[in-house]
């Protein structure tokens, strides 16, 4: 199981983005996930989805604020579905 905090996410998303910087290196990305992996300094157990235009994945917290939701905090709930929907929000539908 692998663990990240705040602390690790500028690592994680610096290796990100020289894994998935250009067309041909996020398709190698997509196609062979753990050989990647395995050579990168992220975690080579993660699961790896790819959203396109048409496709999304709704990610799932693994804890949410009970007394938010009971509560009724919109703010929440947009936070929520920021994190779920990740980077899957266009203001306009890309080709």
């Amino acid at each position: 199981m692998s663990i990240f905090t705040s602390n690790s996410s500028l690592v994680a998303g610096k290796e990100l983005a020289s894994i998935i910087g250009s067309d041909e290196t996020r398709e190698n990305f997509i196609q062979n996930p753990k050989q990647v992996l395995t050579n990168s300094e992220l975690p080579n157990n993660l699961v790896v989805l790819a959203d396109t235009a048409d496709t999304i994945h709704l990610v799932v917290p693994a804890q949410v604020d009970v007394d938010r939701i009971v509560a009724n905090d919109e703010a929440y709930f947009e936070e929520l579905g920021q994190l779920a929907l990740s980077a899957c929000m266009y203001e306009d539908i890309p080709e």
